[in-house]
């Protein structure tokens, strides 16, 4: 019996194991899962810092009436040593720290230098203005980014403000790819007649480069004989995961199924209450591995590789949150649900005005690779839904690009 689509996450997440931990140097972190929390090894910042190049002077409220003398300069990366009486001040360039007794920048726009050596204000100045308290952003010991933080770009900053050039991260698994179907030629080799070109494997590829997976085996494209087959599944029963494309249904030549229990997978699941993508099977390897196996149907491979795949994955590179993220918006037309279960429909993004709309895409089924091509991802018909009008929010889930940034 067909499980939900939420049943078989929940049934295979448990069993992924994370990976171990290796250091990457700071340039080479994006993409990577950080593996341990990063903490302020000091106060941000680190000493009362001016926020304005102008001139700092120990606030008394009566800027405005009296001439300052300028008792020296201050620039980022110094530290001023010198005397000062009162009604003293001192240049200082945004950046550097402000040195006591001083409390207050005014603003070189709001000062008139009278000589070398002094200077008027012409606005008044508010005690603590343009200065950045000492710690007022972060203080010693706070927690910056927590172990399984995605690392995008806009995190480098933060890294190398801790001084962390060698940064923990888990290591990803090692994948293995297999096509199976006697109709397979790949896309190098001729097609002519029943055959058809191989596009699940070179998919799969492109997704795992993009997510940052280096170690990937392709074993090709396994006819559908058992001996053959079992000999390649031993094979990529090797990597932390396997992923097979084909061969999972209830077929005469759907000898995937028996060839991996022959070969010790412990099935986790076969079949789920979604469209596309029903005869998804999930196993666990001797090794304590994943097995997928995905439908021959490129949309369902599609769908299903950023969908229920790559949660697994990014579990696996130690990621605390790996599951899917919806965006809740209008659809622009009615549609319906015959499939009884779940249903992921190909759609585009329409905006109309001030709104953006889901469009569903037209579409021939799960064999339909060039109607999925000019989709932006899919939204979802929940399971028992026949039918939904335009205006309904539905959860638009954006699959296709940039996998990761929509990690949730």
């Amino acid at each position: 019996m067909a499980i939900t689509y939420e049943q078989a996450l929940a049934s295979v997440l448990p069993v992924v194991r994370t990976q171990g931990v290796h250091e990457v140097p700071l340039p080479d972190v994006v993409g990577e899962i950080l593996a341990r929390d990063v903490i302020a090894d000091r106060n941000i910042p680190p000493f009362p810092r001016a926020a304005m190049d102008g001139f700092a002077v120990v606030w008394t409220g009566k800027e405005t009436e009296g001439t300052y003398r300028v008792a020296g300069t201050v620039n980022p990366g110094t530290v001023w040593s010198g005397n000062a009486a009162e009604g003293d001040c001192v240049k200082i360039m945004t950046g550097a720290m402000v040195p006591a007794p001083f409390n207050t920048v005014i603003q070189v726009e709001h000062s008139e230098i009278d000589s070398g050596s002094s200077v008027r204000f012409h606005t008044a100045a508010k005690r603590g203005k343009n200065i950045a308290r000492e710690g007022e952003d972060v203080l010693k010991g706070t927690v910056l980014l927590p172990s399984g933080t995605f690392l995008s770009v806009h995190h480098v900053a933060t890294l190398a403000s801790v001084g962390q050039w060698e940064v923990p991260v888990y290591q990803r698994p090692s994948v293995a790819i297999l096509a199976t179907g006697s109709a397979l030629v790949e896309p190098w080799e001729g097609a002519s007649g029943t055959m058809i070109r191989n596009s699940n494997s070179h998919f799969l590829l492109a997704a795992l480069k993009e997510l940052g997976f280096r170690d990937v085996r392709y074993l090709g494209i396994i006819p559908d004989d058992r001996e053959t087959m079992m000999a390649k599944i031993r094979e990529g029963l090797t990597s932390e995961f396997l992923l097979i494309s084909g061969g999972v249904s209830v077929g005469d030549v759907d000898i995937v199924p028996d060839c991996l229990a022959a070969c010790g997978v412990r099935k986790i699941l076969h079949k789920i209450a979604v469209k596309p993508g029903k005869p998804i099977f999930a196993g666990e390897s001797p090794g304590g591995g994943i097995v997928v196996g995905l439908p021959g149907n490129p949309v369902a491979v599609m769908v299903h590789f950023p969908m229920f795949i790559r949660p697994l994955l990014l579990k696996a590179t130690g990621a605390t949150e790996y599951l899917p993220k919806p965006i809740l918006l209008p659809l622009a037309e009615d549609t319906v649900n015959k499939s009884g279960g779940k249903k992921f429909s190909i759609a585009r993004l329409e905006k109309k005005g001030a709104d953006t709309r889901v469009v569903e895409i037209p579409s021939h089924g799960s064999g339909d690779f060039i109607s999925a091509s000019r989709a932006e991802g899919v939204f979802e018909i929940p399971m028992g839904t026949s039918h939904l009008s335009a205006g309904e929010t539905v959860r638009f889930y954006p699959i296709w690009g940039n996998f990761l940034s929509h990690e949730g």
